[in-house]
């Protein structure tokens, strides 16, 4: 696979980045000088980098929200001159949920880069791509600016909408891949995923996506396949009349149910290529830290490609993969002009050049939305440089930690220290999370585990043997320890249905995104 065929635009960037985001920056000022925040720090004066710098000082959502609350009743021209496409409503990892306005100039920048690489694979390999996230969307209905979406659902309404995304290289086409509103989706997906047999690709939104589908694929086969025999929904499956309809509709052989239904029944690892026979790989949002959902997703998908498609958030498209079953992403120059704060120091670097491998970073942006010198939160390795670009590697969220006595455990570290109690216990985590908990004196970490398969037998020391791989890992952590600051780790053992329920129950929103440590 050529990274230069897919992306071509990376190399014309690449050969001078530094210039290419200088330009970037520029544009950025010019076109919204005239915006009340480019008035009040004179956009339209700024005439280098360096000058922006010194005027602008880099800021966090809280000096935003005023701004977009503001939008959001009704004033314009405040953050960005560009048309308003829709808000966004992002999960709240380490606070409170935020609403970023996105514009159509962002959305053009983004245009089929996250999406591009899959529509390949289906051109090429003449098979359909399943969709398994629930994504709200309707190309028929343009999106009111006002409205407030995630950004799953506005990117590809967006693509539905301008007609770059071909609905019949889907299967099911739009009808079945995308819905106007909550519903009993996983149930609509399994028939669909049942009745089509040429599906070349799965692909998702975050790969936790995928754990959810298969664990409803483990506990509904029957019931869907039963429906699928009688060629009925039943009125108690909450979906729209017509996607029942579209369901029922589609065409399959008798003996396409005997063979899922056998094939189910005798297990679900290697599920994926049991069935699909064409399968080429699986598509989702992943990084290292949340490796443990990829471990659990390959008892379905044995040894299939997996393309983490983008790194993106609310704020920006950031960078697209550097190659197939990596972690590894390439900073994308189109979508924002980018700025670097080596961690633990209070220097920017602009200069892609003055980046170095091994070091970590935290990315500060100024986007086509309307944010200027925003602090990401997010900590990046950089790993190398493609063409001039930088290759980053997601390490951790900011502020996203266990925090009992200013030992400040991020995920990075849980995460490592929940794959060496895997090996050393020789159980299988299929999920988990970490909250900190104030029952007795002092606090400890309380984990929540559901392992694979459900009901394995439990030692009593799995515990001691966690709290010892964290000790191991966290020199902080280690010493509050012997000071008797922080007690010993408790866990919990659950199986998959309880700690789903329990998932949603400490999560802050509904949004299927995987986090280790819950607020």
């Amino acid at each position: 696979m050529d990274i230069n065929e897919i992306y071509p635009e990376l190399g014309s960037a690449g050969k001078d980045f530094k210039k290419h985001n200088n330009e970037i920056l520029m544009k950025i000022l010019s076109d919204n000088k005239d915006t009340e925040w480019g008035r009040r720090y004179g956009f339209g004066e700024i005439r280098s980098p360096e000058e922006y710098r010194n005027r602008m000082p880099v800021f966090g959502y809280e000096a935003y929200r005023s701004y977009v609350e503001r939008l959001v009743n009704g004033e314009k021209n405040l953050l960005s001159n560009y048309e308003r496409y829709c808000f966004l409503q992002t999960s709240g990892s380490t606070d409170r949920g935020k609403i970023i306005p996105i514009t159509l100039e962002a959305l053009s920048r983004y245009g089929n880069v996250i999406d591009r690489y899959m529509e390949l694979q289906a051109e090429q390999g003449g098979g359909k791509r399943l969709m398994v996230s629930f994504i709200q969307a309707d190309g028929k209905k343009p999106v009111n600016t006002d409205d407030t979406m995630l950004l799953s659902s506005c990117y590809y309404s967006y693509l539905l909408e301008q007609e770059i995304l071909d609905p019949d290289t889907l299967a099911g086409g739009g009808e079945l891949s995308f819905y106007p509103g909550a519903c009993d989706y996983l149930y609509a997906k399994l028939w669909l995923a049942f009745a089509t047999t040429d599906i070349i690709s799965m692909e998702s939104i975050f790969l936790y996506d995928f754990l959810i589908f298969f664990h409803y694929m483990e506990e509904n086969y029957d019931r869907v396949l039963s429906d699928m025999e009688k060629g009925k929904i039943p009125d108690e499956v909450d979906l729209p009349q017509e996607v029942k309809d579209r369901l029922t509709s589609l065409r399959f052989h008798r003996d396409r149910i005997a063979r899922v239904r056998e094939e189910c029944g005798s297990g679900f690892a290697g599920i994926v290529k049991r069935l699909w026979k064409d399968m080429k790989l699986i598509s989702g949002i992943g990084s290292k830290v949340f490796q443990t959902e990829e471990i659990s997703i390959r008892k379905y998908i044995g040894d299939l490609d997996v393309w983490h498609y983008s790194y993106a958030s609310s704020e920006c498209m950031i960078a697209v993969p550097a190659g197939m079953n990596t972690y590894d992403y390439i900073l994308y120059p189109k979508t924002a002009y980018y700025e670097f704060r080596p961690v633990d120091k209070e220097e920017v670097l602009s200069d892609p050049s003055a980046l170095k491998v091994g070091e970590c970073y935290e990315l500060i942006l100024t986007t086509f939305s309307g944010l200027y010198r925003y602090a990401m939160g997010d900590i990046l390795k950089v790993t190398g440089f493609f063409e001039g670009l930088p290759i980053i590697l997601f390490q951790y969220r900011k502020n996203l930690v266990l925090n009992i006595a200013g030992e400040k455990l991020d995920m990075k570290t849980l995460d490592q220290a929940m794959l060496v109690w895997s090996k050393i216990s020789r159980l299988s985590i299929w999920q988990y999370y970490f909250y900190e908990e104030y029952d007795e004196v002092p606090a400890c970490y309380r984990g929540i585990v559901a392992l694979e398969p459900d009901g394995e037998n439990i030692r009593e020391e799995a515990a001691d043997q966690m709290d010892k791989c964290l000790r191991g890992l966290s020199l902080d952590y280690d010493d509050l320890r012997k000071l008797g600051s922080i007690s010993q780790v408790r866990l919990s053992f659950v199986n998959k249905d309880e700690f789903m329920e329990l998932k949603k129950k400490k999560s802050s929103n509904g949004q299927p995104k995987p986090l280790h440590i819950m607020n």
